[in-house]
């Protein structure tokens, strides 16, 4: 019996590592969207190896084991190779200019209320709301700190990406990043601390829509390739870092992640989840702080609150 449990689970076990170590050689979208679990696939992968090894112990349980840790370790180290590079010097003290992303979700109209007064309580500079609808009641009272929009009547009819700011937005435009998804990226610019910033707010379409996704983050990327100076880039890319068509957006763009990106979704995974919702930049742009918001407030994703620096 022990036998036979330990067979099973080997056989479970390799299929997910081929469906997982499939991103090396073929792109197919299918794989590309497994590709954003693959620290979660090889972690669990690595446990049941071990529990089918301590059932029957014979080569293949260890050779699985091993297989899942180089899983697990190349997944660590793209983590790593996109991250942005530290500071020199303390910049504690610098100015920052906070940003929060959080996408609402479009159907949670009970916790408006809430997450309007999160956001009027955050000091946030600029605020992207995705899935916006349960806000549009909620307007009047926002522009009292955020007298600068676009998006909910702004530029689009729909309520679905909006931009919030302190400060005036120049040079706004909205574009469609595919036929799938209207009004999928925002464009605008702020000057601070001196400097012109580049602000792009996205919301991209789930990575199980065909190759949607993917031709919306290359629409995408050749927008942002032509600006020049400092991008900060936020939002709901609906897959990881570890995902090779968010990793081609990143090479393409020059952008960067911080240090440690939280799981925001979903938010019944806590601290297990994936991390979906991006806060990128451009150099001379450094994220000094990324954070997940304590409480999802209905929706089910996490928010964002990053504070932005510029490196000396």
């Amino acid at each position: 019996m022990r036998y036979f449990l330990s067979v099973a689970i080997c056989v479970i076990v390799s299929l997910v590592i081929l469906i997982a170590a499939a991103r090396y050689v073929v792109g197919i979208w299918i794989f590309t969207a497994i590709s954003s679990l693959q620290l979660h696939l090889a972690v669990t992968c690595t446990l049941a190896a071990v529990a089918a090894f301590v059932l029957h112990r014979s080569l293949l349980p260890a050779l699985l084991v091993a297989a899942s840790l180089a899983l697990g370790l190349h997944a660590l180290w793209m983590t790593r190779e996109m991250v942005q590079q530290p500071l020199a010097g303390n910049n504690v003290d610098a100015p920052a200019l906070r940003l929060m992303s959080f996408n609402i979700l479009s159907k949670n109209r009970e916790n408006a209320g809430a997450i309007r007064d999160l956001i009027l309580a955050s000091g946030a500079d600029v605020v992207n709301v995705l899935e916006a609808m349960p806000l549009r009641g909620e307007l009047g009272a926002l522009s009292q700190i955020y007298p600068y929009r676009i998006g909910c009547g702004e530029m689009t009819k729909t309520c679905d990406l909006m931009v919030l700011s302190k400060t005036p937005l120049t040079s706004p435009s909205v574009h469609s990043l595919s036929t799938i998804f209207e009004n999928g990226m925002i464009l605008s610019d702020l000057s601070w601390q001196g400097r012109m910033v580049h602000l792009a707010a996205i919301h991209t379409t789930k990575p199980y829509f065909d190759d949607f996704q993917t031709l919306e983050l290359t629409n995408a990327a050749r927008m942002l390739d032509r600006l020049e100076g400092p991008l900060l880039v936020a939002g709901d890319f609906n897959a990881s870092s570890l995902a090779p068509n968010i990793r081609m957006f990143l090479r393409w763009t020059g952008l960067r992640t911080a240090s440690w990106e939280p799981p925001t979704w979903p938010d019944w995974g806590g601290w297990f989840g994936v991390p979906i919702d991006h806060v990128y930049v451009r150099e001379p742009l450094h994220i000094r702080s990324l954070q997940r918001l304590p409480s999802s407030l209905g929706s089910n994703h996490y928010g964002l609150v990053a504070d932005i620096v510029l490196a000396p």
